[in-house]
């Protein structure tokens, strides 16, 4: 088994499905829910927040999506050290509950004592009537994943016709059968990637996420009862991380955001005092791509902000992402991103001699 540190997080944080429900409805009403060291679970409005001085540290949300469906989005771009210390239980008997992680570190606990580390790129799913859903160790410091809370009945409703293809402890489960139990781990597949970042930054307007949410949770679960066709595909050798490991990759990352030009993988191993195998073979597990992909996105989504300004040229953009000509990069934008770079909404570009504060551009002509 892989080692983050030697002894467990001495402190338990139990996590039902009433707590989720709990921070959904919370969240209608515009309340922000933390977890605090020694305080539970606590929800406040942003202005309270940053009067207390509590850390904006990303985004954790749980959205009603029916009676018997919930979506959980977490953007957390920096976990705090007080989560490493802990251990966090789930309670989510009599539901479904699928995990996709497309950033963050963990070592995961099945309810048999099983134990896995999953990354970037990873994939769970989890349903029992009776007993609890597994513990989790945070080891990693970001954390961008989606979770879908769903009761079985949900699944046999949505796929009424084919729901005699479902798993067959699925079934079990929903009929209240004490000894079923549910417990997958797997990779994340492409599609689920695609669909899973669609959920985190929903790309229609505000009046329609939800409806558009709702269909993107089915097809998320319809490629997971996809997944649970086929055995585990784990034949790999183990990847040992230590806590050193985990820190020297993550600066990795950072060395990676700071460079406009990538350094060669050979001298970023050398920089954060990893051997290059590890580094390779721990940034993907740890980040969910690989050192080149990372910093070929970074570059991308640098250009797309880049592009606010009306008086950038597509070629310009081109040179600065480190593409050999204008059509290469709108060609590996629009692989990104679903439009070419000509595309996306721009502001008008200023006019020679239109520098006075608040002309508009006939204004002169009136004078």
């Amino acid at each position: 088994m892989q080692g983050h540190h030697s002894a467990s997080p001495a402190v338990d944080v139990r996590l039902s499905i009433t707590d989720l429900q709990a921070i959904a409805a919370a969240a209608v009403n515009g309340l922000e829910t933390l977890y605090l060291p020694g305080q539970g679970l606590r929800s406040l409005d942003p202005q309270t927040r940053a009067a207390e001085g509590l850390p904006d540290l990303g985004r954790h949300e749980v959205v009603h999506l029916g009676p018997d469906l919930m979506l959980s989005r977490s953007d957390m771009h920096t976990v705090p050290a007080w989560a490493h210390a802990q251990r966090w239980e789930f309670d989510f008997r009599g539901w479904c509950y699928l995990h996709f992680r497309l950033e963050g570190l963990s070592r995961e606990c099945a309810p048999d004592g099983r134990t896995r580390i999953m990354g970037g790129q990873s994939f769970l799913f989890t349903a029992s009537a009776t007993a609890s859903s597994g513990a989790r160790e945070v080891l990693g410091e970001n954390w961008r994943t989606v979770g879908v809370a769903c009761k079985p009945s949900f699944i046999s409703r949505e796929l009424r016709g084919v729901d005699a293809e479902l798993p067959d402890m699925l079934r079990r489960v929903e009929a209240g059968d004490p000894e079923a139990a549910l417990w997958y781990a797997g990779d994340l597949s492409p599609e689920m990637s695609i669909v899973a970042n669609s959920l985190l930054s929903p790309p229609v307007d505000v009046r329609l996420q939800p409806v558009y949410m709702r269909a993107k949770v089915v097809e998320l679960v319809c490629l997971a009862l996809d997944r649970l066709r086929f055995p585990e595909q784990d034949s790999a050798p183990a990847l040992r991380l230590s806590r050193h490991d985990i820190l020297c990759l993550q600066q990795a990352r950072e060395i990676l955001d700071a460079s406009r030009h990538p350094p060669s993988l050979d001298d970023l191993a050398r920089r954060v005092g990893l051997n290059r195998n590890k580094l390779a073979l721990g940034f993907r597990h740890v980040i969910g791509k690989t050192v080149g992909d990372y910093h070929r996105e970074l570059r991308l989504e640098r250009a797309r902000a880049r592009l606010a300004d009306p008086d950038c040229r597509i070629g310009q953009l081109a040179e600065e992402a480190g593409y050999r000509d204008a059509g290469s990069f709108s060609k590996a934008f629009r692989l990104r991103f679903g439009i070419l770079p000509s595309e996306v909404p721009r502001p008008a570009r200023s006019l020679p001699g239109m520098a006075y504060a608040g002309m508009r551009p006939d204004s002169r002509e009136r004078e």
